[in-house]
């Protein structure tokens, strides 16, 4: 009798091991789900949630260590592994690498950067165009907006200097992003249509987002024309992507020679926001 006990048992528990389990409901809410947990109740007083392991800061977090670049250790077999932090009042998950909010204040986390404004005009970035071509420029930032700048991402300036020029963002977090870039371009060359200058979204050296911004409306002859250009983009990247800002321009017709710069003010910047 025992014996036929001890293999009703293993039949059971070899049946359920490959079975959808349900807490809270006789019916599972989705064929695909292997875990399910329901809550059939419609008032507060009754209302049953779930609890997840939670840790009080980053520090009590599997694989801390303070040692570590990224302050984690790596663990492949770990990757998508969550946990509650009350710290920051969020949902961790571990990416195989590192642990990482799930959710963001304010929709995301961003970068965003700008030109010295001081910048005396003879050293704003420019591009010179003659009858045989253009050349191209790369567009330098650095935190010169103190309410406005500020590097959430991580992905600027490793020196460290806040206020230094460089042209690359390295992305730190595999991921989605929306890029938007707005550059005040001022042209002093003489021709008779719109002069037209060329935004470009570099990533990794190859050309990633263009955007054609034409100076004037009008089919006029113009010297000194000024506009405010934008360009809005999003893109994946990859940890360890790059991406650079270059500004290049275009021939015009009757162009005999142009100089396109780039002019340092409040509608200059770039915006980085991980979705």
């Amino acid at each position: 009798m025992m014996k036929k006990i001890y293999i009703s048992v293993l039949m059971a528990l070899a049946g359920t091991a490959f079975s959808q389990v349900t807490l809270g409901s006789a019916a599972n809410p989705s064929a695909n789900s292997m875990f399910s947990v329901v809550n059939n109740e419609d008032n507060a007083a009754k209302s049953k949630g779930m609890m997840i392991p939670t840790v009080n800061n980053e520090t009590e977090l599997p694989l801390y260590n303070a040692s570590d670049p990224d302050r984690f250790s790596n663990d492949p077999t770990m990757q998508g592994m969550i946990m509650y932090r009350k710290d920051i009042q969020r949902v961790v998950v571990y990416d195989g690498e590192k642990w990482k909010p799930t959710f963001y204040e304010n929709g995301g986390r961003t970068t965003r950067a700008s030109m010295n404004p001081a910048t005396p005009e003879n050293n704003f970035p420019s591009v010179a165009c003659i009858l045989i071509g253009c050349g191209e420029k790369d567009v330098p930032f650095g935190f010169y907006n103190n309410t406005l700048d500020g590097d959430k991402l991580g992905i600027i300036d490793p020196q460290g200097t806040v206020n230094s020029n460089f042209n690359n963002f390295t992305f730190k977090e595999s991921g989605f992003y929306r890029v938007l870039i707005s550059l005040k371009v001022k042209t002093s060359g003489i021709h008779v249509s719109p002069p037209v200058i060329s935004f470009r979204a570099l990533k990794n050296g190859s050309v990633l987002a263009r955007n054609d911004v034409s100076l004037n409306e009008a089919i006029l002859i113009t010297a000194g024309a000024n506009r405010v250009g934008t360009m809005e983009f999003l893109a994946m990247f990859d940890k360890g992507d790059q991406l650079k800002v270059q500004v290049s321009g275009g021939i015009s017709i009757l162009t005999v020679a142009d100089v396109y710069k780039i002019v340092p003010t409040d509608g200059t910047f770039i915006s980085i926001e991980k979705l």
